[in-house]
């Protein structure tokens, strides 16, 4: 008898990097998972997303939980080139590389879950800000799309639905 493929999966977004902060945070996260039925899997990147996504087998019973994805899109726009300085990848490809990645999960898993932040409400003062919000924008208004996807806001804890999973747009509470 063959074993089931079901699994739950949890996909780490911040890479450690060496701040403190960020060690502090990725600490305080695994401490909040421990005897949680998921398994944590550390991917940083869009295209190592991707990479993920061709390695997994396809299983009607498998949920991934992917935290955060604005998280992974800021590590994928900016990245360290070969003398070590920061340089900024253009947004269209960011998304592209991070639909694709998402685009295979969500044809191999039954739930693909995706946590998102909320960094719209604010007014920036920066362009590098500004195109990261815009690059977020356009990767979640894809994601709703391409993915068919329900959309719910937490708001202190409350689920909000703006679109639910038969895609009926509106808002109401769970």
């Amino acid at each position: 008898m063959s074993r089931p493929c079901a699994r739950r999966l949890y996909i780490a977004t911040l890479q450690p990097g060496g701040d403190p902060e960020n060690l502090d945070r990725i600490r305080k996260h695994r401490v909040s998972r421990e005897g949680c039925a998921f398994e944590t899997v550390e991917i940083y990147s869009p295209d190592r997303l991707d990479r993920f996504g061709d390695s997994l087998e396809s299983c009607a019973r498998t949920v991934i939980l992917l935290d955060c994805l604005g998280v992974m899109l800021s590590q994928g726009m900016f990245v360290r080139n070969a003398d070590g300085r920061w340089i900024e990848i253009e947004g269209g490809q960011v998304e592209r590389e991070t639909m694709r990645a998402l685009r295979k999960l969500a044809g191999k898993v039954a739930d693909l879950i995706i946590v998102v932040p909320d960094v719209f409400k604010e007014p920036v003062s920066d362009e590098t800000t500004e195109r990261y919000r815009r690059l977020l924008g356009h990767t979640i208004q894809s994601i709703v799309r391409e993915l068919d996807a329900a959309v719910i806001e937490a708001v202190a804890g409350v689920p909000i639905v703006w679109r639910d999973p038969t895609g009926d747009c509106g808002r109401w509470m769970l």
